[in-house]
Formats: C-alpha cells, structure tokens, sequence
C-alpha cells in the first residue's frame, strides 16, 4: 500500500518541512503572492502545513484561513499563529473534501507543489470541483506545482532521507487537460519564476 501524504509529513514534521525553505525563498515567494492578492480578500491556504504562508500574509494584513491533512502540523500552525497574537482559522482536513460552506473565499491558494499529492486523476478531479464549490462567483484559485517534461505517476523519491508518498508530475498539458475534463473555460496554464525557480501554475475562475 502507498504511503500516505499524512504519514509522510507526520515522519518528516515541522523540523524536517522548515529545512526545506530558506528565509530568502520564503519572502520571494511572499511577494510573489502579494502581487496576486488583494486586501478585503477572504483567502484560503489549502494544504497550508505549519502556516509558513499563512502566518506571514495574516500579519501583513489579509484574511486568510489555513486547511491541511496532518494535524501535527496544523498544531504547530496555531502554536505559531498564537504566539504572533494572530486570530487564524486552521483547520484539519482534505481537500477533496473541504470543510467550508459553499462560496466561503474569494481566493484559494494551493502552493509548494500540495496538489501533485493526488496521484489519481479522479482525486484530482474532486479537489478541483471542491475548490470551486466553496469560492464565490468570480473567485480565483492559485495553484503551483512542479514544472515536469512528461507528466504521470512519480512512486519513487525520498525527502530529507525519507521515502515520499506517490505524486503526479504535472505539464501544462496535463493541467490543460484536467481543465478540458472538467468544461473549464476560465483558466490559464503558465510557468513562471516563484522564489527564484521556475514553477508551473494554474490559475482558474469561477463563473463566467
């Protein structure tokens, strides 16, 4: 049976997770997401870890709420928001399943490669129509991954010493063509530089 993305972050941890950003990359990559963000937003970081998005955009002054699968990590995001004296909604959960109200944000961001965990199309499939289930009309979900050659299943690779669960390399084909199966017209498909690499991103909007 594959590992799961729980298990993996649950052995990998905080430690382990903060290891793999450094201060530089992470304050790129806030100002990357500034650029697309706008004050009186709701925003939801969907698989937001320990908040290493999250906390530093509530202090900046947006209103965003955190969502991930590892309740360690989520734990360790409300320590971290409590300590900052931030009011943060964090919650456990999946996002093939969100537990939110339909039309609840404005904007959902899915960043550090989160949504290449659901290997299976249909996984896929149900995080999306989750994602525009709970945005608002005319709300946009942001979402980046890794920028792969061929897309498919990857089973085999380790992360700070620790065997990976599976996940899917995405192209912009293959992006393209979860779009196409889901009768997804507003969208677009690009590769673009995200703290100092390049990052393949789909954007998508809700209505028309």
């Amino acid at each position: 049976m594959a590992r799961t993305s729980e298990q993996f972050y649950n052995e990998l941890g905080f430690e382990g997770m903060s290891k793999l950003k450094t201060e530089e990359r992470t304050n790129k990559e806030l100002a990357y997401l500034k650029g697309l963000l706008r004050s009186g937003q709701h925003i939801l970081d969907l698989g937001c870890g320990y908040g290493r998005y999250t906390i530093p955009l509530a202090e900046m002054g947006y209103e965003i709420d955190g969502i991930d699968l590892t309740p360690s990590l989520v734990s360790k995001a409300r320590g971290i928001a409590k300590e900052h004296n931030l009011n943060i909604n964090f919650t456990i959960g999946d996002m093939r399943s969100l537990p939110f109200a339909s039309e609840s944000y404005d904007v959902i961001i899915s960043m550090w490669n989160t949504f290449s965990e659901l290997y299976e199309l249909v996984d896929q499939i149900r995080a999306i129509e989750e994602m525009l289930r709970v945005l608002r009309n005319k709300g946009v979900a942001i979402i980046e991954v890794r920028n792969h050659r061929t897309s498919g299943v990857d089973q085999n690779y380790k992360i700070e010493g620790i065997d990976g669960m599976p996940s899917f390399r995405h192209t912009k084909k293959s992006l393209k063509d979860l779009m196409t199966n889901l009768k997804i017209r507003n969208y677009k498909v690009f590769v673009d530089v995200f703290g100092g690499r390049n990052r393949l991103f789909l954007q998508f909007w809700k209505g028309s």
